[in-house]
């Protein structure tokens, strides 16, 4: 996968809108469930979209991936790029982005030494002038070892609010954040490995 396929495969699943499936198959070792906030996510759905590229997403219970309110996702690239590479694609899109999404802004963290490195940031969808969707996300990139290669895993949590709730839902973010950042840097990354 070029570097810029894998900016694609970031930038699609940013604001997920994933298919559904009735029994998800686990790609990467990691059927779950993850628990993210003492919150336990039960694995949802996969794919494989390329050679290179494997998805899973995980719901807590009660959640549909169609609506859902808190979601994580485990993005593996099977792919052995620099990862200052993979978030500085990143934020080339998000930078994009920013010119059609007047509420999009990102802030990044780098783990001393830079071997791991955090953006988070907030998305919008809108119909017209009105707001439908807001989103908030945790990007967390870390090289893993794939067998004698390596890879990129990207753990990401998101959190939705929709319509009349956007409005509260950015205001408790201001003190939400900082807790939500505090969680990802700390939770514990799953061994992945690729299941043929």
């Amino acid at each position: 996968m070029t570097k810029y396929l894998l900016a694609a495969a970031i930038c699609f699943f940013s604001l997920s809108f994933s298919g559904t499936m009735n029994t998800p198959i686990d790609r990467m070792g990691v059927k779950g469930p993850l628990v993210f906030d003492k919150t336990p996510f039960a694995l949802s759905w996969s794919d494989h979209p390329s050679e290179t590229y494997y998805i899973q997403e995980y719901l807590p219970a009660g959640e549909k991936t169609e609506h859902f309110n808190q979601l994580l996702t485990l993005h593996l690239f099977d792919n052995d790029i620099p990862l200052k590479n993979a978030v500085d694609q990143k934020i080339q899109e998000l930078n994009q982005r920013k010119t059609t999404d007047a509420l999009c802004h990102y802030m990044i963290t780098q783990k001393p030494g830079g071997s791991e490195f955090m953006v988070d940031f907030i998305l919008s969808e809108s119909k017209g002038t009105e707001m439908t969707i807001a989103e908030f996300n945790i990007y967390r990139f870390k090289t893993v070892q794939l067998g004698k290669r390596k890879g990129i895993l990207v753990y990401a949590y998101s959190k939705r609010s929709y319509g009349d709730n956007i409005t509260g839902f950015l205001k408790k973010l201001k003190t939400e954040r900082p807790v939500l950042l505090n969680v990802m840097g700390a939770v514990q990354i799953p061994a992945v490995m690729i299941v043929k």
